[in-house]
Parts: structure tokens; sequence; C-alpha cells
């Protein structure tokens, strides 16, 4: 038997799909008999042969748009989920599955309810968005937290210790595994020069230690001598945190920087493909999409020593650790990688393996079906 499945949360897809989302539900499309996302945007809803993604209608108002998705769509919410005959909703996050949490409570709906955790929703939340008293926002979003945790069927991690923790508080089953990353997209090719350059591929954020990365460069440069560049890919949703990195590389006169700004998933493949290390400076992860992305283009990575790439990145792949925010040992790691070239070629092997376990061909909804014998089991 084949059910419906809802993807509830504020995932933009654009006008159109990506080749990649397009790779990612036509996979899906093969174990569900209809896949649905409920998203917000003012775009025209896309109706492809694989999913239906329908927008609530966006205002100016940032907060006005908060209220209308999370708390004010209700009857929508109810509607939609009785017409279309919905089996399975997947929640993008705790306050994403306070309407579905409700209607469950007060309608008696048999759909199952999954809580997707991708990390502390909340610090991400509150870092990267600019907001009012946030105190009583973080106390207020928290006790929604706890009731839908409470209420809901199964907890969908990315880091398995993160996520087993979460499960045994609320008392939930759970399953663990990584987000989508299209293998059709990142592969590993043949290229006729020699990789080079440095990437960084993520937005521009204090959590992803931008900033610090862009430090341990300098040091590394002067120290070394090394002339190609350090690729810098990904949005600038904190603009104050972008001008401080900036200024830093002005008032330094670093050279050899670039912003690149944010790139389709082809684009960063192609980069990938042809730089020779991506580096990471995060302060938390869950099982970043990126280190599995760069992995099936064979190419290796230097990270902090955080949860969720120690295990399995550092321990499995081909990913080299450093102590988190140790700009000198940063620096020795990079100085190690680029004087043994036989640890290179091991450490993008291991890279390529891991991120085809993780990733590889059918993957995703081989996770996706035992999820859901996880859910209706009897």
């Amino acid at each position: 038997m084949k059910r419906n499945l809802l993807f509830y949360g504020t995932t933009d897809y654009g006008e159109e799909l990506s080749n990649s989302d397009k790779n990612k539900f036509k996979e899906l499309r093969e174990g569900f008999e209809n896949i649905f996302v409920l998203s917000q945007g003012n775009q025209k809803d896309i109706e492809s042969e694989y999913v239906k993604v329908i927008y609530s209608k966006k205002t100016n108002s940032q907060l006005l748009n908060y209220l209308n998705f999370y708390f004010f769509n209700f009857i929508f919410f109810k509607n939609f989920i009785n017409e279309n005959k919905i089996d399975v909703v997947s929640a993008k996050d705790p306050i994403s599955a306070l309407i579905p949490t409700l209607l469950k409570k007060t309608k008696k709906n048999d759909f199952k309810l999954i809580i997707e955790h991708h990390g502390n929703f909340l610090d991400l939340l509150l870092t990267q968005k600019r907001f009012y008293f946030k105190r009583l926002i973080a106390l207020f979003l928290k006790l929604i937290s706890n009731f839908t945790y409470q209420n809901c069927d199964l907890i969908r991690g990315v880091h398995k210790d993160a996520t087993l923790s979460l499960a045994e508080k609320y008392d939930k089953n759970c399953t663990v595994f990584p987000a989508w990353v299209d293998n059709k997209t990142f592969i590993s090719k043949k290229i006729l020069v020699p990789r080079k350059n440095i990437l960084f591929v993520g937005n521009v954020i204090p959590r992803k230690g931008v900033l610090f990365l862009i430090k341990a460069f300098e040091q590394f440069t002067i120290k070394t001598g090394y002339q190609n560049k350090f690729l810098i890919v990904g949005d600038h949703p904190n603009i104050d945190y972008s001008n401080i990195c900036r200024s830093f590389i002005a008032n330094n006169k670093i050279l050899n920087i670039e912003f690149l700004m944010k790139k389709s998933p082809v684009e960063i493949a192609e980069l990938m493909n042809n730089s020779e290390l991506l580096v990471m400076a995060s302060s938390f992860e869950g099982l970043p999409r990126v280190l599995i992305e760069s992995g099936l283009c064979n190419l290796p990575s230097i990270s902090s020593d955080i949860n969720g790439i120690s295990t399995p990145f550092g321990s499995e792949g081909g990913t080299m650790l450093y102590e988190e925010n140790n700009l000198d040992d940063l620096i020795s790691r990079l100085n190690n990688f680029y004087e043994d070239s036989s640890l290179r070629e091991k450490m993008a092997e291991k890279s390529f393996s891991l991120s085809l376990k993780l990733s590889g061909e059918g993957k995703f909804l081989e996770s996706w079906k035992n999820l859901e014998s996880i859910l209706y089991e009897k």
C-alpha cells in the first residue's frame, strides 16, 4: 500500500523545481502514492509528475509571515489534509508541527506526524534573524516545542546522538538518516587540470566561522606562500557579519579571497570537482550535507571537531579534524595536508566511500521506507 506524504515547512523551492529537487522527489515518488509540499512564497504553485508544491502568499512583513504560516493556517491546513487524504505529515521543525499537532488532537485525524530535527532550530532561528524580545520568544517557542514533541509519532534526525537524546526525553520512536543529497549532480569527474583552491560552501554567518577561516587563510599564506585562492560560496543573510568579514580582508590587505555568493547545485559540484580542499569552522552541525556532497566529488576536507562531524566524517571519512576555535591547530592541519600527497589521496578515497554509503543511489528512498515501517509497525 502506497501512502500520501506531505512536507510542511517554509522551504522555498522557487518558481520551478531545480534538477536536484526533481531527482529527490522522483526517487521518493517510487515509494509513495502522492507527495505534496505546503510552503510560503509569492511564486506560482508547482505541479510536476513527482510532487505538488503549494505556496501560501507572503507579505512585506516578516512577523506577519511567521504568524500566518505557523499559527493562523489551521483551516487551510485542515481542509488540505482532508481533501488530499494525507497519511503522513513531515514538519520541518517543532514549530511547523504546531498546526498539525492541534489538528490531530482536536479533530482526531489519524495521519502520522513526523518532526524533523536538523539541529538546535532555536539557535539557528534567533541568530540568523533579527528579533526583539529574544528571551521571551525563546521561552514561547520552547513551550510549543515541548507540546509538539510530546504529541508527535516519530522524530526524524540527521545526527544520531542528538536525535536519540531527544527521542528518549519525549519517549518517542526515532530514525536517523541524512538530508537529501543529489548523487546525480554531485559526482566525481575526471578533470584535465590539477585541482586547486580552498573552498568553503555555506551561509556567511557567525555559526559557520567564516571570519575564523579568513584569519586562518591569512596566516597560512604568510607562513607557506600559498598562491591559490580561498573561494567562499554561499548566501549572506547576516549583512553585519558579512561586512565584518569584508572589512577584515580589506584592512589586512589579504589577497586571493573571493566571495562567489550563492551558487546552484550544478555550479557547486563543478567547484568541488576543481578544488583541492573543503574547509569548515562550524560551531554546530547536524550531519552536514556539504561534507556528503564534497565526498561524492572526491574532495577531502578539514573541519572543527564538533558533534555531527567528528562522527562519522572524522572517524570514518576523509575529514581531518582540528580543535574548535584553535587557529594554530587548523594551520598545522593545513600544513600536514599540503605536505603529504599520499595523505590527500587517502582522504579523498575515504570521503567518497563514506558519502556513497550515506547517500548513494536509492539510499534516500530506502531510509524513508524504513521510517514508514516504524510508523505503521503493529
